[in-house]
């Protein structure tokens, strides 16, 4: 399990490497629906994180020879449209203008309709896509799996620049201001000028960048792997960092959870720890039996932690102890 287990209402949506959509019932745990991915041919895995509209949540699978963009219906979980991808989608949709934006595995950058998921318009790119996009000033921003990172006009799909940076980006896109910033392989972050792709500013960091990078102005939250696994706070905008935590191995929750004051991330030791936003403090650390992929929170505090072997656990968080 990759992605985040994520809250709509009284469900908990997830997404299993087993092939299957659950909704759980987010109290008890116990299943409310099911949709199994062989229906559709070889079983999906989800890297994607699932996208909230009102009453249906999107989701895009990934698989060989072909994945899908589902749709489903929260409450009852009957499948409202599904879109096949070669290869699929490995990465997470953006809302656009109302429309659901998606970069497939093979460069197929399409705009769909949400209700029906009629296809608005669509643009092919060379080469292997799998790292989530970012949207700003009427632009799609994508990075393929080598060295190219592309602004898309969001109403037509057309290139209105392409940048090559100086290795393969290896994080989701992020905007920041009026700047585009990806982690690149070589061990940089990448600061690349929104309207034009010129690379203004390049900071080499203490591993490679990696996962989903989180932006709580002025902090920006990156992960690193190296000899050790780094959880770094940057101020967004100079690249000064604020602080940093270390880890033995790698932290394994790709993308972390920022929730009120605090950072939460998991560890290869089978651990979460929780840490204080603005001066990375360690607030709390405890090991919780699996090594944790996708982290989850709902409005009353409730941590879902989903884990690579599969299981989903559910913690409260005491908002007055911390832990």
């Amino acid at each position: 399990m990759f992605v985040s287990p994520t809250v709509v209402g009284d469900a908990l949506i997830v997404g299993s490497c087993a092939g299957s959509v659950y909704a759980f019932d987010r109290m008890t745990g116990k299943p409310i629906w099911r949709y199994d991915t062989k229906a559709d041919g070889s079983p999906a895995q989800f890297h994607g994180e699932p996208l909230i509209l009102g009453k249906r949540v999107v989701i895009p699978s990934d698989s060989e020879p072909k994945g899908h963009l589902y749709s489903f219906d929260v409450a009852s979980g009957d499948l409202l449209w599904k879109l096949p991808f070669d290869r699929g989608v490995a990465a997470t949709p953006l809302l656009v203008d109302g429309r659901i934006v998606v970069v497939s595995a093979q460069g197929e950058v399409v705009a769909v309709e949400p209700t029906r998921g009629n296809v608005v318009w669509h643009e092919a790119l060379a080469g292997a896509y799998a790292l989530s996009p970012a949207y700003a000033a009427k632009r799609v921003f994508v990075a393929d799996n080598v060295d190219k990172v592309l602004a898309l006009d969001a109403a037509t799909g057309a290139t209105k620049w392409r940048t090559t940076v100086a290795a393969r980006p290896n994080t989701a896109l992020v905007v920041v201001g009026s700047t585009l910033v990806v982690g690149t392989a070589d061990g940089y972050l990448n600061w690349i000028a929104l309207d034009s792709g010129k690379v203004k500013k390049r900071l080499r960091l203490d591993g490679m960048p990696y996962g989903t990078p989180i932006l709580a102005s002025p902090l920006l939250f990156v992960l690193t792997a190296g000899a050790k696994g780094n959880l770094i706070a940057l101020d967004a905008e100079s690249g000064a960092v604020r602080w940093s935590r270390e880890t033995p191995k790698e932290w394994t929750t790709y993308r972390p959870l920022l929730t009120g004051s605090t950072v939460i991330v998991g560890s290869e030791e089978k651990d979460l720890c929780a840490f204080n936003r603005d001066d990375g403090a360690l607030r709390w650390c405890r090991s919780v039996g699996q090594v944790p992929r996708g982290l989850g929170i709902s409005a009353d505090g409730i941590l879902y932690v989903g884990s690579l072997s599969g299981v989903v656990q559910a913690f409260r968080i005491d908002a007055g102890a911390g832990k």
